[in-house]
């Protein structure tokens, strides 16, 4: 059997942001651990039994042949929109949301999962609609529709940021898949102010926009990003030094989760903060790049899908501890305290692997190195679409 050659440093960015999310969990959690009677690896030694379940999830994506995942799509999708329903109407409610299911002692979130149902659904649909895209009907709102009623079920827990993430990745997958630019501004007019209309629809999300808009007005309401902010303003260049953040004290809460960026930024400075933004920055260029030299539409859809989700979660997470936005309640991908999140990002990442495996085994050795080559691939895959070539000209092999 053919060795699978994968992409090194996409593989060396994942490991390296893993282990970084095991240093800075611990060093974040463990205070919160003492204040409540724990022991101080507490949250450490639960992080990775997760993270051992998420390498498993890891190994299978890179295991099995992408192609598997077509036709195992739909099946994904409808189970992942019917864990959704169940949430909404019997999910366990915490902090005023319903969006996990509980059984002995683990917690699934089905939001986690239904945005990796959802770049398989995607590529599989715009696969099989590839002549048809450049419609109205047939082509954008046919591939669009089920996008909605996952956004609408994952709206209803409430959880904003995961259901903007999954509008996100569906936008960028149909754009990708071959949509007119017509049929996407139209969408932009239509979608801009209902999402609008929707942030302020609701006193919760009211509130959040109002704190982050007037925070001296709305100090409680505030509070969590304010104290973000701060956090990342005491580590200066070069940080307070690791384990010695103040503000994981009592002053940010859940400091291993939804503000753990602030919490690196306070220790690690300006440095840590570019360290791993970095390591980020290597894993999206290495993630689009697959997707571009992807041969076959399917492969080409899934890679962009898995890109685009981590570079929301990312920009999310992110522009909340620097108050770019108001606050969300999103994880930093493979860095905070895991669980669903992180399994399923391992395993995306895992299936991302397999695609440039296989991207890689379908050219010849000859061709690699070859920009001639390279070139008569490019002039035969543009003759196959009418003269449009990358993500939107891929078809299917």
């Amino acid at each position: 059997m053919k060795r699978l050659r994968i992409d090194i440093f996409l593989l060396l960015g994942v490991l390296a942001l893993v282990g970084f999310g095991i240093v800075i969990i611990y060093s974040s959690s463990a205070a919160f651990a003492q204040s409540r009677g724990l022991p101080d690896s507490f949250y450490l030694f639960n992080h990775i039994k997760k993270v051992i379940i998420g390498f498993t999830a890891f190994l299978i994506g890179i295991s099995v042949p992408y192609k598997t995942w077509e036709g195992m799509a739909r099946p994904i999708m409808y189970l992942a929109a019917g864990l959704l329903l169940f949430v909404v109407v019997m999910g366990v409610s915490a902090h005023g949301a319903r969006r996990w299911i509980s059984f002995a002692s683990f917690g699934l979130q089905p939001s986690e999962l239904a945005k990796v149902a959802m770049v398989f659904f995607l590529a599989k649909l715009l696969t099989d609609k590839a002549e048809v895209m450049h419609k109205l009907g047939k082509g954008f709102f046919a591939s669009l529709a089920f996008s909605f009623v996952v956004f609408l079920l994952i709206l209803k827990q409430p959880n904003y940021s995961t259901a903007a993430t999954v509008l996100a990745i569906s936008v960028a997958m149909v754009f990708a898949g071959g949509c007119r630019v017509a049929h996407m501004v139209s969408l932009a007019l239509v979608a801009i102010p209902a999402l609008g209309a929707l942030m302020i629809s609701s006193p919760y999300r009211l509130k959040r926009v109002m704190a982050f808009l007037h925070p001296e007005n709305n100090l409680a309401s505030s509070y969590q990003s304010l104290q973000a902010l701060i956090s990342l303003g005491n580590g200066g260049v070069f940080g307070t030094g690791l384990g010695t953040s103040t503000q994981k004290l009592g002053y940010l809460p859940m400091p291993f989760t939804d503000t753990i960026f602030s919490i690196l930024g306070e220790e690690l400075g300006l440095v840590g903060t570019l360290l791993c933004l970095a390591l980020f920055a290597l894993v999206i260029w290495r993630g689009l790049r697959i997707s571009y030299h992807c041969p076959d539409r399917f492969g080409s859809l899934v890679a962009l899908g898995v890109t685009i989700s981590l570079s929301v979660n990312v920009f999310m997470h992110v522009g909340v501890c620097a108050k770019f936005f108001p606050t969300t309640g999103q994880t930093l991908p493979f860095v905070s305290y895991g669980g669903t999140s992180l399994v399923a990002s391992l395993f995306a990442m895992g299936v991302l692997l397999n695609i440039s495996g296989h991207s890689l085994d379908s050219i010849p050795e000859s061709w690699r190195n070859n920009p001639q080559k390279w070139q008569m691939l490019a002039g035969a895959a543009k003759a196959k679409v009418g003269g449009r070539v990358g993500l939107r000209g891929k078809v299917a092999a």
